[in-house]
């Protein structure tokens, strides 16, 4: 994905997470600390994917190890922002996005595999040998 699609989607990125903390900090310095905390996170996040795809480091990568390094990247990113918002749903989403790295890695591998059962699931259950 190109670069300048995380650039434009990161700032919905910061106002989910501080609108989900918000309600956890009570003074006007903690929100603060929460909206700046989670400014920085995003910022790193952003600094991170270009340093992946900047020109040194862009043809060391292959697509699928890029995609798989973006989604990775977020996954550390969602997962810190909950922890700094103290918001546990979105630590949950940051982890399951991590989970999910290896099945995309995987199902990245099989496209084959996959494709083929698709097929045999379908021709199957066109000539009616499902039951």
């Amino acid at each position: 994905m190109p670069v300048g699609y995380w650039v434009m989607l990161t700032p919905v990125f910061v106002a989910i997470c501080v609108v989900a903390g918000w309600r956890h900090v009570e003074t006007r310095e903690a929100r603060m600390r929460l909206v700046y905390a989670q400014a920085l996170n995003w910022l790193a996040f952003i600094l991170a994917i270009y340093v992946l795809h900047n020109n040194g480091a862009d043809g060391v990568l292959n697509a699928n190890a890029s995609a798989l390094s973006i989604i990775t990247l977020l996954a550390l990113g969602t997962f810190v922002a909950g922890v700094q918002a103290r918001v546990w749903r979105i630590c949950a989403v940051g982890a399951a996005l991590l989970l999910a790295v290896p099945g995309v890695g995987w199902a990245d591998q099989s496209v084959l595999l996959l494709a083929t059962a698709t097929v045999g699931a379908h021709r199957r259950r066109r000539f009616g040998l499902v039951v």
